[in-house]
């Protein structure tokens, strides 16, 4: 009994964690597109400038402390109560950090109005360190519905006041406020679910047991802030406020795909690598099916952005947005590669080769690092263009190793990626010649409308028609896509 309720836990826990990224993409972008239309594209920038440091804190500092709690065989509140105690204490001298720093950051980026930014956005500091403890306790607990609700509700009146004070004029200082007070809400509603109030916990002991697994979790939280935030914080050093808020709409644009789809994706995965177990040609079967499944989902969305960016940008966000179509564009071929590239890691681990996806990582980002700084000079487009670079001269390295461990050959790759991408190939050309051949004056929502009916009929047409024209020893396609497909239902 006690067996099948913790499989019932955790079934009903993927659920609501599904539910909560979901909901969260959903909400969020929502809300960015309607304050897209209040605040030029500088006001997002100086926030997203405030936001890396945020992003940083909670990946290096705040993770790390907590994450010893979530591995744990049996925490008790005496153990949370610690944990609580480290992240207050790092969360009050990080918010004091960054509040006193304000102004020599914002002199350094030589944007005065950044100071005020930066100062706000220090309390959110303060209360993502106050909270940690409370999440891990619920994590540890398994109790994500009540994680879901805080996440949503905090999300939608965070968004509310935010579109309130920007219709209101409030320039940038919206976007703070909006930050504020989702996180402080977040804070508030974490407290009154958990019903735990803990004590200020101070043992040596602790600290030295945890020490090495803190440090590690930082230094991979160090890592991983890089590979995943790396890029906006290279246009915000080389580029400014401005360029970097275009780069943020570019980005939340294309990875709102791939973060949803993947994430989806690695539900699926996960059953399908455990029942391969150490059989390398089942695992490479497995891997076939949820890369065939990936790229048909997340291809044909991607490939759309990329095409009508200029009419989907103008339409969606308003005309002073523009000028981030073309990193729209660049992009959706990075996010496209990144969905590949993050299926191709989560096997590593599954297989064992765990440093793999850390060098090919490090690789990236140092390619990453040196094309920015050698094409900054050049604008955001240039900048964007580094970063697709980067990934293209290491995706091959990855993939050719994989196929390597897998025992798979270049003949049974294609089977898994010929469909979706001539059907994409297709919808490129067929998107473009749209734009070609539509006459001028036509508005933006009419564009977008009439290249979503292309795309409907077009893409699912051509990946229907090359599965059945290709046929690999075991079964075309087609029907490994539809396997997939009943894998994902099983679940």
């Amino acid at each position: 009994m006690n067996q099948k309720s913790a499989r019932g836990g955790l079934a009903s826990g993927s659920i609501w964690s599904i539910v909560d990224n979901l909901a969260q993409q959903v909400i969020s972008f929502v809300i960015f597109a309607v304050l897209a239309r209040f605040l030029a594209p500088d006001a997002f920038g100086l926030l997203t400038i405030a936001h890396l440091f945020i992003l940083f804190t909670r990946l290096v500092v705040f993770d790390a402390i907590a994450m010893p709690v979530i591995r744990a065989g049996l925490p008790d509140d005496r153990f949370f109560s610690w944990v609580f105690t480290c992240c207050t204490l790092a969360g009050l001298l990080l918010a004091a950090l960054m509040f006193f720093s304000a102004g020599m950051v914002s002199s350094l980026y030589r944007a005065p109005e950044l100071k005020t930014v930066l100062q706000g956005m220090s309390f959110s500091v303060l209360f993502f360190g106050l909270m940690r403890a409370y999440e891990a306790r619920l994590v540890r607990n398994m109790m994500f519905r009540q994680l879901a609700i805080r996440s949503i509700g905090s999300v939608m009146t965070g968004g509310v006041v935010g579109i309130t004070l920007a219709a209101g004029g409030w320039g940038a200082m919206s976007l703070v406020v909006q930050q504020v007070a989702a996180s402080g809400l977040a804070l508030v509603l974490v407290v009154a679910q958990s019903r735990w109030l803990p004590r200020i916990v101070f043992d040596r002991a602790l600290n030295k047991k945890y020490w090495s697994d803190i440090r590690q979790v930082g230094l991979t939280g160090i890592l991983q802030f890089a590979n995943t935030n790396g890029d906006s914080l290279l246009v915000s050093i080389f580029l400014g406020p401005y360029a970097t808020g275009l780069y943020n709409l570019g980005k939340r644009v294309t990875s709102a795909v791939y973060l949803v789809i993947a994430s989806s994706m690695q539900k699926v995965a996960l059953p399908v690598f455990s029942d391969a177990g150490a059989d390398m040609a089942a695992m490479g079967r497995g891997y076939l099916k949820i890369l065939g499944i990936t790229l048909f989902c997340v291809a044909p969305l991607l490939c759309f952005q990329a095409v009508l960016a200029e009419p989907l940008v103008a339409a969606v966000f308003g005309a002073k947005w523009l000028p981030a179509a073309p990193v729209v564009s660049v992009l959706a071929l990075l996010y496209l590669l990144s969905s590949i590239v993050h299926l191709n890691d989560y096997l590593f681990f599954a297989i064992r080769k765990n440093r793999l996806p850390v060098l090919f990582g490090i690789a990236q980002l140092t390619l990453a690092t040196v094309l920015a700084v050698s094409c900054y000079r050049f604008g955001l487009l240039g900048m964007s263009l580094s970063f697709c670079g980067a990934y293209l001269l290491v995706f091959p390295l990855s993939q050719i190793r994989l196929n390597r461990e897998l025992g798979l050959n270049a003949q049974q790759v294609w089977y898994a990626l010929a469909p979706p991408l001539v059907g994409s190939t297709f919808l490129i050309l067929g998107l473009t010649a749209y734009l070609l051949l539509v006459p001028p004056g036509i508005s933006n929502v009419t564009l977008v409308a009439g290249g979503v009916l292309i795309a409907c009929l077009l893409y699912p047409f051509m990946v229907v028609v090359t599965g059945w024209q290709i046929r690999s020893v075991n079964a075309s396609w087609h029907g490994l896509l539809l396997s997939a497909m009943r894998l994902g239902r099983a679940r």
